[in-house]
Order: structure tokens, then C-alpha cells, then sequence
């Protein structure tokens, strides 16, 4: 079973640590009522803080952002230089403005099993369905600054379906599906192999796989996930535990055109200059501070050879600061900081395919922020607040200064 995916007493004990970890660092608590209050009165709303993450990964100095609606209308610069008004201000002295993270592989908030068992290939299968929007683990990853997740479809099933993308909370403050129409989640892990089924070992797995895509491109067109992944129009997101793995997806690519993000970290050392413009991407992780060099170089390599790099949190499994600790392992490890930034930031929204919407603080995407107390790769760094399509739907003990920026 893949690291984002355990048991519900492996969850509980994770819940348990992130409550401890909140309680211990004095986090407000949140709830959605209070959360819609706030929101109704930040339509229209400036924020300024000392610093943003650009879309880049790099920290630039003055954080003044400015929301319409949902969206961001200008970030950067001041405040006599914009256009903004008289609009109420919310001012983080010395802090950071960060797009609001996303955790691009996950289980959070899925209620039972993200598999069916009794096929291998279930393509038309919608993680979609196990979203539960009332879920507690979605008010912890929120509070850790996750805005934004991929619910996806475990490693029991060689194809498993299409992979959600969901959010912490939405305009009215209740969490939400952002699009149901994320990559086809595939599996080249050891979980897909059942005594009871096909397939029993990997290479009847690969021939599995050559078959549907093969038989998806001969047949008449039609509007399905496998199909558009068999054109080379839909990504997926597939599990290469191993370097031989990830040489199959090269393979496969080069055989039918198929873009692949295979989710890989152990063996990077070997293969990511082999991967290089050969994948549309790499997911890293995820990675906790028991990760040793070879895991927590993975990003590091794949970056340098110019693959981009997307860090996984592996919620809710993991602990909710499971991203950043991500991160900032990573960038110890020799991943550039910006680039690490964008690794749960930017770069995970592009291999998600909605790249186009969120992931960077740019005019006329979606506004969802996440102020830090310093750079988010520090890990001393603390939430102080969170805003979703331009609602505050948290904000830490005591809250921003309101007034007019100096």
C-alpha cells in the first residue's frame, strides 16, 4: 500500500500527533459558521505582510496583495501604487505571504477505501465519490496552511481511476471539489498483485497495461479517462516504487506517447538523468525526518536534470506540516529553496492540470493565501492565517492588525 494510504488505526494515530502538535504550538481552533462569518465581509480586502513568495519560489520583499472577489488583484508593490481603495486591510507585521499549499497525492478526507478490488483496470472509477467534506482531518491540514489537495485513488489497482482535486474550504467556507478531472492514477507497485486476480506478478502487470492502452487507442474515440491517457491528452499519476519502475514508464512513454508522473523516490540517484524530458514530471515523497539521504535527495536529482518536481504529503497519514517538512528535508538536501517552494506550491498545481487557477500569488488566479510568520521552508514558521478564493477561513490567536498600511 503507497505511504499516503493506511489504516484507519494508522490515521487515528496520526489525527492524535496533529492535535498534540496544534495544541502545542497554540493554534486557534476553527469552525466552518465562524469561518462563513469572516468570509461575507472580505470580498474586496487587502492584505500586507513584509514579503511574498513569487511565482517563481523566491521570497520578495513587500506583500502587499490586493482581492476581488475570489481572485487576487494585484500582489506586490504598495500601497499609494495601487488601485485599492478603500477597502479594509489586514496587516501581518514582518510576515510572509505564500500561495496556499497543495498536497498532491493524498487520502485526506476519503471515507472508506480508495479502490475497487475486484479489477485491475477501473478507469472510469471518480475519487470524486469518496470525497466526505465533514471530515475532522480536513480542519488540521487546513490550519497547516493546505488549501488544496489531490484525493487519489490508491496503489491496489493498475489503473485506479481519476484523481480529485479538492480544497480545505471553499467561497462559503465549507470544503469543496475544485475538479474532478485530475490525472488517471495508475499503479506499477507491488499492492496491485493479487492471488486472487490479474495480475499476479509485474510483468503480467505491464502487459495488462500495453493491452488497455492499446486497445483504448484502436477502438472508436471516446470521452473516457483511459482513452484521453492512451491519446497522450489526460497525465497519469502512476506508482514506480523502483528505479526498474521508472525505466518502464520511460518505456512506455517512448512506445505510445503517454504522459507519466510516476511517484518515486527511491531510487532517483539512478534514473533521474535517464528521466530527464522523458516524464512530465516526478511526485517526490513523502518525506519525514526518519528519511534517509537517499529519499531526501530524490528532488534534489530529478530538479537537476531539469524534471519538475512536485512533494507529496501523504496526508492524512501523515502529520498536517507534512509538506513543508517535506520541503525543507528536500531543500537540505541539495533541492534549490525556491524550487522547493514550488514543490508544493506552483509545480503541484501544474501536474495536476490546474495550473492555470492556483498555486502562484498572480493577478486573476484564485486567491488563496497562506500567511506565515517567516519563510515557510522554516519550520519554526507558524500559520497565522488562511484565506481560500479570497475568504479568511482561519486565522491564528489574536489575529491580524486591521488599518490602513503604513
Amino acid at each position: 500500500m503507497s505511504a499516503g494510504h493506511t489504516s484507519s488505526a494508522s490515521r487515528r494515530g496520526a489525527l492524535a500527533c496533529a492535535v498534540l502538535m496544534l495544541g502545542t504550538f497554540g493554534v486557534a481552533a476553527w469552525d466552518v459558521p465562524a469561518a462563513r462569518g469572516q468570509a461575507r465581509s472580505s470580498a474586496g480586502r487587502a492584505i500586507q505582510a513584509a514579503a511574498y513568495v513569487n511565482e517563481q519560489g523566491q521570497m520578495v520583499a513587500g506583500g502587499l496583495l490586493l482581492i476581488e472577489g475570489e481572485s487576487i488583484a494585484q500582489i506586490g508593490g504598495d500601497r499609494e501604487a495601487s488601485e485599492a481603495g478603500d477597502v479594509p486591510v489586514d496587516v501581518y507585521p514582518g510576515a510572509v505571504l505564500s500561495p496556499g499549499l497543495i498536497d498532491c497525492h493524498s487520502a485526506l478526507a476519503a471515507a472508506g477505501d480508495l479502490s475497487e478490488r475486484e479489477h485491475a483496470l477501473q478507469p472510469h472509477v471518480n475519487a470524486r465519490d469518496a470525497f466526505d467534506r465533514y471530515s475532522h482531518q480536513l480542519r488540521l491540514a487546513l490550519v497547516a496552511g493546505v488549501t488544496t489537495f489531490a484525493l487519489a485513488p490508491d496503489d491496489r489497482n493498475l489503473v485506479g481511476g481519476r484523481i480529485a482535486i479538492c480544497q480545505t474550504a471553499g467561497p462559503d467556507g465549507w470544503p469543496r471539489v475544485l475538479s474532478d478531472a485530475g490525472p488517471l492514477k495508475l499503479s506499477l507497485s507491488v499492492d496491485v498483485y493479487r492471488p486472487e486476480r490479474e495480475p499476479t506478478s509485474r510483468s503480467g502487470a505491464l502487459g495488462m497495461l500495453r493491452e488497455a492502452i492499446e486497445t483504448a487507442r484502436a477502438g472508436v474515440p471516446q470521452d473516457d479517462p483511459l482513452t484521453a491517457f492512451a491519446a497522450g491528452a489526460l497525465p497519469g499519476f502512476i506508482a514506480a516504487p523502483s528505479g526498474a519502475d521508472v525505466l518502464a514508464c520511460l518505456q512506455l512513454g517512448q512506445e505510445y506517447g503517454v504522459r507519466l508522473v510516476p511517484i518515486h523516490t527511491r531510487d532517483a540517484r539512478r534514473v533521474s538523468e535517464l528521466a530527464s524530458g522523458q516524464i512530465a514530471g516526478v511526485v517526490v515523497g513523502p518525506l519525514d525526518f526518519s528519511a534517509g539521504q537517499r529519499a531526501t535527495e530524490a528532488a534534489a536529482l530529478f530538479a537537476r536534470h531539469g524534471t519538475p518536481v512536485a512533494i507529496a504529503g501523504g496526508l492524512p497519514a501523515a502529520p498536517a506540516d507534512s509538506l513543508r517538512i517535506g520541503a525543507a528535508l528536500a531543500a537540505r538536501s541539495g533541492l534549490a529553496p525556491a524550487a522547493a517552494r514550488r514543490a508544493i506550491t506552483a509545480a503541484a498545481a501544474e501536474l495536476l492540470g490546474v495550473g492555470d487557477r492556483i498555486g502562484v500569488l498572480r493577478a486573476g488566479y484564485q486567491a488563496d493565501v497562506v500567511v506565515f510568520s517567516a519563510d515557510p521552508l522554516d519550520l519554526r514558521a507558524r500559520v497565522l492565517a488562511v484565506y481560500v478564493a479570497g475568504r479568511r477561513v482561519f486565522v491564528a490567536d489574536g489575529g491580524p492588525q486591521s488599518g490602513d498600511v503604513p
